[in-house]
């Protein structure tokens, strides 16, 4: 089913795994949305603009991923 989307996978029957760089760790993220290929297509939509946002120096980990605890996330200004 992934058409090969880059970083983007089915996790489950009932959501999808997006993964990138940040702050110098690989984060992996789940996305609760059935892995059909309109989906798998708009995570990796939501992949490139977080990329994007890295990119420009103003991803904030906390507005895209609010529901994730502080254990494990990345810190905002690597040290």
């Amino acid at each position: 089913m992934n058409r090969g989307f880059e970083g983007v996978r089915p996790a489950s029957e009932s959501s999808i795994e997006i993964s990138f760089e940040f702050a110098g760790r690989r984060c992996v993220e789940r996305i609760r949305a059935k892995p059909t290929a309109a989906n798998l297509k708009r995570a990796a939509e939501r992949r490139s603009a977080i990329q994007a946002a890295i990119a420009r120096g103003d991803f904030d980990y906390d507005t895209e991923f609010p529901k994730r605890g502080a254990a494990g996330k990345p810190t905002q200004d690597p040290a």
